[in-house]
């Protein structure tokens, strides 16, 4: 358990317990997460059809089925953490562990198509693919639920909270996104020859690269960080867990309109089809990417303005119909030039400017919104379930994730994309105009279907002023319970 005292401040909202050096090591540890798993989500079809030989309906059902198991794993490892007590809290003995076997398994997953090319069975592919898979998803989520749920743990002061998760945010999307420059780069690279290697050796260096650099930085979020709320009551009953997340009622809004918004992640899946089949070249996407990740950056140093001014659930329904503007208009201007570099790579990168101002900021409230609801249920039942709740964040990350594959891969074909060997083709003698498909791929169409995302949020009256009654009454009941133990 935490070794600090609890805390007997009635001010705890004001006062900032999270240094600087904390925070960084907490965004660190985020992005070396995020080099395993966005090397997994963002190529996972790539590698596991056009590297690794699968066929695509075989990996759609097996994205499918991995979905409906993450609908139980996800919430039952939610209720394990929220049931653990250790003298090092609840929360960091995982990110202490799981590292290692996460390392393990990302080096085993991206392995296969090398392991496996002397091989001509494909059901021992398939066999393979599934087994590495799945280990790697449990693995995964034996981290990621108890790093998420120290975000809302790590202090009682809010403040400290949104430092903390726009430093994993904004330090994930610097590391994490390094994988996608360099495969980016490694395709092209390997195609042409210039690099003596093959597709699946160069997945497999990669895939040794994320499970050691990765791991290694994802292991510092459970040696340099510490829980500071901490409850000392008894164990959670199993049921209890489960039933906490139906009272939540602000929990399951955010989750539903997680899903409706499932479609918007089409537009990355189909992003390096689009480059490499309809202008030619798949690197350009680092070319037309580079002013949208520098606005990212950028995006993180005022969004405390945002937040002042404006409730998180005002923010995420404005970011959203923003970002359909934003891609509707991209679409009609590029409309007659979809197949020429020289206007569309400039135009994609304008739209990247604000798509990644857009994603940045929703990458952080919505993770600050469920911590909000942690402290609701904590003020309206006494109880604290950062496991249960936080789990349902790795859970709908994992959903729509598996969803955003599944509804990318049975597009492929009715858009006229064909397997050819080693490689996605244009289909031959096909009648639908598959480069303007792709082009609505990765602007319009996604970001329209993700519209309906904002109907859960015409329920959710989780404001400001009700946050900081929230917050002070909870302060003013740490402190009495302190002042309790000190005085017994």
């Amino acid at each position: 358990m935490n070794t600090e005292k609890p805390i007997a401040r009635t001010d705890v909202t004001e006062k900032r317990y999270v240094g600087v050096k904390e925070t960084l090591v907490y965004g660190i540890a985020n992005g070396g997460q995020c080099i395993g798993y966005n090397m997994v989500r963002g190529q996972l079809t790539f590698f596991l059809v056009t590297v690794m030989g699968v066929p695509a309906p075989v990996v759609t059902a097996m994205i499918f089925f991995m979905g409906i198991w993450d609908a139980f794993n996800d919430p039952l490892m939610g209720t394990v953490v929220d049931r653990t007590r250790t003298r090092f809290g609840k929360l960091r003995p995982y990110l202490i562990f799981v590292p290692i076997p996460l390392g393990i398994t990302t080096v085993l997953f991206f392995g296969g198509a090398e392991f496996l090319k002397s091989v001509e069975s494909t059901t021992l592919k398939i066999v393979y693919m599934c087994i590495t898979y799945f280990l790697w998803e449990f693995m995964y989520t034996i981290g990621d639920i108890p790093f998420w749920g120290l975000s809302a743990a790590i202090s009682p002061n809010p403040a400290d909270r949104s430092r903390v998760i726009k430093s994993a945010r904004f330090l994930s999307g610097i590391i994490g996104g390094i994988p996608g420059i360099i495969i980016s780069l490694g395709i092209d690279l390997t195609k042409s020859g210039m690099i003596p290697i093959t597709l699946s050796q160069l997945f497999l260096i990669l895939g040794i690269l994320g499970g050691t650099v990765g791991m290694g930085l994802f292991s510092l979020s459970g040696i340099f960080t510490k829980e500071r709320i901490v409850h000392v009551n008894d164990e959670p009953k199993l049921s209890d867990c489960f039933r906490y997340m139906f009272k939540n009622k602000y929990l399951l809004l955010i989750v539903i309109a997680s899903v409706l918004g499932t479609f918007e992640g089409v537009a990355d899946a189909f992003t390096q089809y689009y480059y490499a089949l309809s202008l030619g070249i798949a690197s350009l996407s680092l070319v037309a990417g580079i002013p949208g990740t520098i606005a990212g950056w950028f995006t993180y140093g005022f969004m405390g303005k945002l937040e002042k001014r404006w409730s998180s659930k005002q923010i995420v329904v404005a970011m959203s119909f923003l970002k359909f503007a934003v891609t509707g208009t991209t679409f009609l201007i590029g409309i007659r030039h979809y197949t020429d570099p020289k206007v569309i790579v400039p135009l994609l990168a304008i739209q990247g400017i604000f798509t990644s101002f857009i994603g940045s900021i929703r990458m952080v409230i919505p993770t600050k919104m469920i911590g909000e609801t942690v402290d609701y249920m904590e003020w309206k039942t006494g109880e604290r379930n950062e496991g249960t709740a936080f789990s349902l964040l790795t859970f709908i990350a994992k959903l729509t994730g598996s969803l955003t594959t599944a509804i990318a891969t049975a597009i492929i074909p009715l858009i006229g994309l064909q397997e050819v060997g080693q490689d996605m083709m244009l289909a031959e003698n096909s009648t639908v105009n598959t480069r303007f498909w792709l082009w609505a791929l990765v602007t319009i169409l996604p970001n329209a279907f993700g519209l309906l995302s904002n109907i859960p949020y015409i329920f959710y009256d989780l404001d400001n002023r009700k946050i900081a009654e929230i917050n002070a009454e909870l302060a003013k009941r740490r402190g009495e319970i302190a002042q309790i133990k000190e005085e017994g």
